[in-house]
């Protein structure tokens, strides 16, 4: 079954279904119906915010060795929790955010060591 979450902040639009999000203006939307951005990491290394929200738990600090699929930071957004996870097994070379700091889109949280 595809859930898909929805909530308007700050007039855009935030869709998130599974992995995935997507962001639309809402006047955009209103004028055009088209797609503005999709959002994401880009890079296994960087761990990225996907949508605006607060950092609650971070499980790592630098130096510290990661496994595939290793949780490293929980951040609440949208009215549920969100787990970030490491997509490769390497080591983490900073972490740019601090417990209960306010986050946005696309804003990088976490670096891990090129593998």
């Amino acid at each position: 079954m595809n859930k898909y979450i929805a909530e308007i902040v700050d007039q855009k639009l935030w869709i998130k279904q599974g992995d995935e999000t997507w962001c639309y203006d809402v006047l955009d939307l209103a004028s055009e119906g088209s797609r503005r951005k999709k959002t994401g990491s880009s890079s296994p290394d960087r761990i990225v915010s996907l949508m605006p929200g607060k950092i609650t738990k971070i499980f790592v600090q630098p130096g510290d060795s990661v496994k595939q699929g290793q949780a490293l930071i929980v951040m609440e957004a949208m009215k549920m929790e969100y787990t970030l996870k490491s997509d490769i097994e390497t080591t983490v070379e900073k972490v740019n955010v601090e417990v209960g700091q306010q986050v946005t889109v696309g804003q990088h949280l976490v670096q891990l060591k090129k593998v």
